[in-house]
């Protein structure tokens, strides 16, 4: 396998399993709550034990008051999409939900 690959697919179907990481870049902002969870928690099924899932989003604080590019991008997801841009919080608790471990936001 080389050291970086992409996979096609439906990930709301099926997820790789051979794989030790999972990107997810600017992925989540596009789907609900319930998406999301159900997304965290196929990728931990799928990934071997002491995989990663790797999340890259814009953040809002978990007051939900900025920053303002993450603030303005969430109400852009809201007229446009099911999803908003979502806090270190809800992340932490959906990742600790799906049995991700050593959870950091940086």
């Amino acid at each position: 396998m080389s050291p970086c690959e992409t996979a096609g697919g439906n990930f709301f179907e099926q997820l790789p399993g051979d794989h030790e990481v999972h990107l997810l870049s600017m992925i989540l902002h596009d789907w609900d709550e319930a998406k999301n969870r159900a997304l965290l928690r196929r990728s931990f099924e799928a990934l071997p034990s002491g995989g990663a899932v790797i999340i890259s989003e814009l953040l809002v604080n978990d007051e939900k008051t900025g920053p303002a590019p993450a603030a303005l991008m969430s109400l852009n997801m809201l007229i446009e999409t099911e999803g908003r841009n979502y806090t270190p919080a809800e992340y932490s608790a959906w990742l600790e939900e799906a049995g991700f471990r050593h959870i950091e936001t940086v």
